[in-house]
């Protein structure tokens, strides 16, 4: 990779080759002989651009001709970095001929070009090249603009190739007017360039010194350090003719010019002002001849010659007029792009929407598979657990409930065959009758049939209804008509049942009550249960610290209850539980 910012455009040696040839006419000569007869391939191309590049210092005429030859083929062979070198030397030659409306279409053409190879190196290279043309525009803010992207990139990945940066940002302060800034980023710029440790040819080392060099003479021209600013313009004007880089030579022919003009020295202002009017390269570098004319007219002024002036003046007021006739395309022409760039930035703008849209829409949909699974595999577990609980509750019916109902049976006649045993065959019994009736209880628990919650209260009215009936006591059994669509897990279905149960029982068998009322709302999603009797009551504290409460209070905990007992003495006993449904 070649270590010059100058090239880093483009990864192929298209230019490399072709700077360190521009000043041989012979090589210049067979190349053009060789592309005349050359079939049209990249080879053919790449000789092309190296033409081109060699013409853009002392001939951008013909720089521009080989330019366009070199992107036709281009375009022709679809080959898109020959396309953005192309672009890129003809912006380049153009802005040298002073064509900015034109240079300024092919450095945003370069740019889209870049875009497209997506190479980091090429669109910053683009964005140089805007800076560059935005600099001779006179827009300075928009070319530091662009120049700072130049820099996040050129800092990363070519550190050594800050030194161009940093002339480029000199001549921008010495044209706004900040000396001080204008003269650091030089003299960063001169020992940058003689600090680079890359492998360079004797003839590139001369090809930085000619472009640094008139940049240093400004600067210190514009602090009014005209001895230093005399020595780097004159050093910069032998390696400009010798590396053929003659626009700095005149550059530096201006610079000396000034410098005189300011000393008033007026002969000397006058003799190399002269200079760059005989140098042919100014005819195609009207910036430099538009600074020579002006400066002649100013001198044969001062001198009283109006003649000299008058002369100098119209030269000076021709240029001026053409290239304000440039300036207002250039106006249009800006007016055009920066159109061109917000639809361009609109059209970016609706793409990232766009992509963040596609991205939401296929993160719904991720969201709403992975709802549809959980849901899928949620029912496919329930009709699992209700398959195992389905199983358990046969088994225990038909193995544990035959068996236990066995018991009975045989307790029964073992009744008629022992009469000595007769007490503990009873008890048996009990046991037995208790056990079956816990087991149906568990076995109503475990079966899905259930899991209603209307037949939840139908078993509850059931059971209170059988009790108490036996024991000539009236049941007031009522609910909301909400309770009805309500679920609960079979842990608290089975935990709420029991201690209503419980209950039950405890009234009917101590209370003596003439009426038991039950109650069973919801409310927030919490379910209350209120049980009361119209009978003899007890004293709570006694109860509470015995062990007749026990199941109440373990049934309580289970469901994470609010678990209350109030009584009166001869009034009554009333039960409240309550606890959230889950």
């Amino acid at each position: 990779m070649n270590c010059s910012f100058q090239n880093i455009y483009i990864t192929s040696l298209i230019l490399l080759y072709s700077i360190t040839s521009s000043a041989q006419t012979q090589w210049i000569d067979s190349i053009k002989k060789v592309s005349e007869t050359q079939k049209s391939d990249t080879n053919k191309l790449f000789n092309l651009l190296g033409l081109s590049n060699s013409y853009r210092q002392f001939n951008p005429d013909s720089s521009i001709t080989y330019g366009q030859k070199s992107l036709a083929l281009s375009e022709k062979l679809d080959y898109q970095p020959g396309v953005f070198g192309s672009e890129v030397v003809l912006s380049q030659s153009l802005m040298i001929a002073g064509n900015y409306p034109l240079a300024l279409e092919y450095c945003f053409k370069a740019q889209v070009s870049a875009k497209k190879i997506k190479d980091t190196s090429a669109l910053s290279y683009s964005d140089y090249l805007l800076s560059d043309c935005y600099y001779h525009l006179g827009d300075y803010n928009t070319s530091l603009n662009y120049l700072r992207r130049v820099i996040t990139t050129v800092t990363k990945l070519y550190p050594h190739a800050m030194y161009q940066i940093w002339s480029n940002l000199s001549r921008l302060f010495d044209a706004s007017n900040q000396p001080d800034s204008a003269l650091f980023y030089a003299k960063l710029s001169y020992d940058g360039m003689k600090n680079n440790k890359c492998v360079r040819s004797d003839y590139e080392v001369k090809f930085e010194l000619s472009r640094i060099c008139p940049l240093l003479g400004n600067a210190y021209a514009s602090k009014k350090q005209y001895d230093s600013a005399l020595y780097y313009y004159r050093m910069g004007i032998p390696v400009s003719i010798s590396t053929y880089l003659q626009i700095d030579m005149i550059d530096d022919y201006n610079g000396i010019a000034s410098v005189f003009r300011s000393t008033g020295d007026n002969d000397s202002a006058i003799y190399y002002s002269k200079k760059i009017l005989h140098e042919k390269i100014t005819r195609t570098y009207p910036a430099g001849l538009l600074k020579a004319t002006n400066m002649l007219a100013s001198v044969y002024e001062s001198k009283n010659q109006p003649d000299s002036t008058l002369k100098y003046l119209k030269m000076a007021i021709v240029i001026k007029d053409n290239l304000f006739n440039r300036d207002k395309t250039i106006a249009v022409q800006n007016l055009t792009y920066r159109e061109h760039e917000k639809q361009k930035e609109m059209i970016a703008a609706k793409e990232i929407l766009h992509n963040r849209f596609k991205v939401y829409f296929i993160l719904a949909g991720i969201l709403v598979v992975a709802l549809i699974a959980g849901i899928l595999l949620k029912n496919k577990r329930e009709k699992q657990m209700q398959s195992m609980r389905n199983s358990i509750a046969d088994d225990l019916h038909d193995d544990i409930g035959s068996t236990l109902s066995s018991i009975a049976i045989m307790s029964e006649l073992a009744k008629e065959k022992s009469p000595e045993a007769l007490s503990l065959l009873e008890s048996i019994g009990e046991s037995t009758l208790s056990l079956q009736e816990n087991m149906s209880d568990i076995v109503w628990a475990i079966n899905p049939r259930n899991d209603r919650f209307e037949n939840v209260l139908q078993r509850m009215n059931q059971f209170a209804s059988e009790i108490l009936d036996a024991k000539n006591i009236e049941l007031d059994f009522t609910n909301d008509e909400s309770v009805h669509a309500t679920r609960l897990t079979m842990g608290q279905r089975k935990n709420f049942y029991l201690f209503f149960k419980e209950v039950i029982n405890n009234a009917a068998k101590y209370s003596d009550a003439k009426k038991i009322f039950v109650s069973i709302t919801k409310k927030d999603q919490h379910l209350e249960m209120n049980i009361r009797d119209n009978g003899k009551g007890f004293d709570t504290s006694k109860i509470f610290n015995g062990n007749g409460m026990n199941t109440l209070k373990k049934r309580g905990a289970e469901l994470s209850a609010y678990f209350n007992i109030q009584s009166i003495m001869n009034e009554g006993t009333a039960v409240k539980l309550k606890f959230r449904i889950t």
